[in-house]
């Protein structure tokens, strides 16, 4: 089933995913740059200073290691390299002046480059690789021989953040959550704004052009408060506009309306005076002015729903008795061509604070809409009937003819103001009417905080679904 249905400005706009990708690219954004300031500190070789821990022992270490292996040998060496790291995981290289490992041993990948690059001036250089950490220290031994002291360790995260950043994971922590909340809030003050705009949009597309832009977005002095101030100059453009337009056209109508009865009352005394074999042509005429004084009336009542209506004329209104009236009405007329038109309602539905002319001619001219469509034989069926809802019960108020129905992609334009929708098969009751029906009713509806759908059924017709709240809250 094809449904097209016209919303009211209340409308509530829906949380966008612009808010969640800006958030996130500046977050990861914050967060890569974070990552390379960290990784240019830590990452690749670098001078340990000299006023460094490490850098007070590495001389005492490096004559230890060296006497252990020219007193004992390799076996001397490698009893001291258990007794001094034990079970750390910390490898202890002692590289020769030939860049052998002393126990043959090769030296790692990761580590070779810091070997070769060892400082003969007596500096530590150290390495963050991306699994290990690196240390060599270049010294000459008492007994003259040269050599190369390289300390590995496997690198941990808690270790290396300690080490390079200074505060471990408590620090990552806070710049964390600083990143975080810097994000939240740009994007906040970037995406905000926009999402006013687009509420503001939103309210203006379903007819209320006295909205404009949150006065907040005009503070801003930027690109988005000039997208403001351009938005609300087409929103009072349009209004203008429209304005101007329904002006004219109300006073069109006003000014037609008298020089048609008095054409219609012309036509009257000369039926009088005329002889019989001008009567078709009379009547010709009489059915002409009748079709112009109907389009004046609808452009009167359409005008005067365009312009809002009047709390004065506002009372509680029995939908129930109003609708009987309207198909009894509508089922008189019907049987001249051979339909008709049923019932099923509820009693005592009553809309609050309402204007019971409007309600008539919305209720009217959707039903006489389905007359005039239906087939010859068939009946037109109105349900009338109430759904529980909040904050208050609607209303429900079904038409249903048997008609040839409404092409799905024209559903939501035979609400608009003299739209007739072009039958293939040449029904010459699309031409026929004025086209302000429905839009009579829409703007009806819309004034009483409604809803109105139209919906293809099958096996074939059309159902104009009416739905209004009974409370004014």
């Amino acid at each position: 089933m094809t449904q097209s249905s016209i919303s009211g400005p209340n409308a509530k706009v829906p949380i966008g995913r612009l808010f969640i990708k800006v958030f996130l690219w500046f977050w990861l954004t914050v967060l890569a740059l974070f990552a390379l300031f960290l990784a240019s500190r830590m990452l690749g070789t670098r001078l340990v200073p000299s006023t460094d821990v490490i850098a007070s022992f590495a001389p005492r270490v490096a004559d230890e290691t060296a006497h252990a292996y020219e007193s004992g040998g390799p076996q001397e060496f490698e009893q001291f390299d258990r007794r001094l790291v034990g079970k750390s995981g910390v490898e202890l290289y002692l590289i020769d002046g030939y860049g052998k490992d002393v126990l043959s041993r090769p030296v790692p990948s990761d580590s070779f480059s810091i070997v070769r690059a060892a400082r003969s001036d007596g500096r530590i250089l150290s390495r963050y690789g991306l699994r290990s950490h690196s240390s060599s220290y270049k010294f000459t031994s008492p007994s003259g021989h040269p050599y190369v002291l390289l300390v590995r360790a496997p690198l941990q995260l808690g270790r290396f953040l300690d080490a390079t950043a200074g505060g471990g994971l408590p620090f990552f922590g806070v710049v964390l959550l600083i990143v975080t909340l810097f994000c939240f809030w740009l994007t906040h003050h970037i995406v905000t704004p926009i999402q006013g705009i687009q509420s503001a949009a939103r309210k203006v597309a379903a007819g209320d052009l006295s909205v404009r832009a949150p006065v907040e977005i005009s503070k801003r002095h930027d690109e988005l408060a000039a997208l403001a101030a351009d938005f609300d100059a087409m929103v009072e453009r349009m209004s203008a506009f429209v304005r101007s337009q329904k002006e004219l056209l109300s006073t069109v109508s006003h000014e037609l309306r008298s020089p048609l009865t008095r054409l219609i009352m012309s036509l009257a005394l000369l039926r009088k005076q005329s002889s019989p074999e001008s009567e078709e042509l009379l009547q010709r005429m009489e059915r002409d002015v009748e079709r112009v004084d109907t389009l004046m009336g609808q452009l009167l009542t359409y005008s005067r729903l365009e312009t809002g209506l009047s709390s004065e004329g506002r009372g509680d209104v029995d939908l129930s008795q109003l609708v009987q009236e309207v198909v009894a009405d509508g089922d008189f007329e019907a049987h001249s061509c051979g339909k008709s038109v049923r019932l099923e309602a509820e009693g005592g539905i009553v809309i609050e604070k309402a204007d019971q002319q409007a309600l008539r001619s919305a209720c009217e001219n959707i039903v006489r809409n389905a007359i005039k469509f239906t087939t010859p034989g068939s009946e037109v069926e109105v349900t009338l009937k109430t759904e529980e809802t909040r904050p208050s019960p609607q209303a429900v108020l079904l038409v249903r003819d048997y008609g040839p129905g409404v092409p799905g992609e024209l559903l939501q334009q035979i609400f608009q103001p003299f739209f007739r929708v072009k039958q293939p098969n040449g029904d010459p009751r699309a031409n026929k009417g004025t086209g302000l029906g429905l839009a009579i009713a829409l703007e009806a509806i819309r004034q009483h905080r409604g809803t109105i759908i139209a919906s293809n059924t099958n096996p074939l017709g059309l159902e104009v679904k009416v739905m209004l709240p009974t409370s004014y809250s």
